[in-house]
């Protein structure tokens, strides 16, 4: 079994607000020597590794069968579901204990799906598309060479109080050929994606001073080469705000920590060939 170490994102559906609540924070209580969770938010647009499900809402179970995909991403049912559902169940009430013991055996049978994968040479499927996209598993050059006369791609832009996140995204897009760039300012941000093409912007919305709507509706009109796609960085304590997102052009949010993979993943949806 070769078990991640990064913190699980959790996909909770079905539950009503105040039990979503209690389903995470027994999630944030998870022994310490064993795997560790996250709930996603609900406009998060990051792909989850687990799914929770309550067993009493038919709709939840209904979409469980479209986000799915067996050991890969597995579910766990809360409660006992009339419907006679593949999947292990949790009984109410819901103690800590057996919640993480389910869990971990479900971490492990992903890691298993997914070793399994790669021994085969086999890539894992593909994420749920929001649109065409580009394809990051090009080998052929001339492919690449083509997409850039073409004029299709632009750059990742991160807006942050630092660095970093940019410096460490450059070296995980690097064999992609994608530029990566940084500004630490609303004025910086606005005025690069006015100078040059930009495909997508994560706004980290810690960075002080900034309002992560007003500069998200900025940077879409800003009237550069691009309209980017505009991904909020989420942590406590921001909350986020669905109806002005959605009124400033945002696509949607990212909870940190975000994983590499999940990281990639959000771009190819974002990064789409017109």
């Amino acid at each position: 079994m070769n078990m991640e170490h990064f913190p699980f994102a959790v996909r909770l559906l079905g539950f009503a607000p105040h039990e979503a609540d209690d389903v995470a924070d027994l999630l944030r209580r998870a022994p310490v020597q064993g795997p560790r969770y996250f709930c996603l938010s609900a406009h998060s647009l990051q792909e989850p590794d687990l799914l929770i499900v309550n067993g009493d809402e038919i709709k939840a179970l209904a979409a469980l069968a479209a986000l799915s995909s067996g050991d890969l991403r597995p579910a766990l049912i809360v409660g006992a579901s009339e419907l006679d559902v593949p999947y292990p169940c949790v009984g109410r009430p819901l103690a800590a204990d057996a919640l993480h013991v389910e869990l971990a055996q479900l971490v492990g049978r992903r890691a298993d799906a997914l070793a399994d994968l790669t021994a085969a040479g086999v890539a894992p499927p593909a994420e749920r598309r929001l649109r065409e996209r580009l394809d990051f598993d090009l080998t052929d050059p001339s492919e690449y060479e083509a997409l850039r006369r073409n004029g299709t791609r632009g750059a990742v832009l991160v807006v942050g109080r630092n660095a970093a996140l940019s410096a460490h995204l450059a070296r995980l897009l690097l064999r992609y050929r994608i530029p990566v760039e940084w500004a630490g300012s609303e004025a910086a941000a606005i005025a690069l994606c006015v100078a040059r093409p930009v495909s997508v912007v994560l706004l980290n919305t810690s960075l002080e001073g900034v309002d992560a709507y007003r500069l998200c509706a900025a940077l879409k009109n800003a009237g550069g080469p691009l309209t980017p796609a505009v991904v909020l960085l989420v942590a406590p304590p921001f909350i986020y705000d669905a109806e002005r997102a959605r009124a400033a052009g945002a696509e949607g949010l990212l909870d940190k920590p975000v994983a590499d993979h999940h990281l990639r993943a959000v771009l190819k949806k974002l990064m789409g060939i017109a």
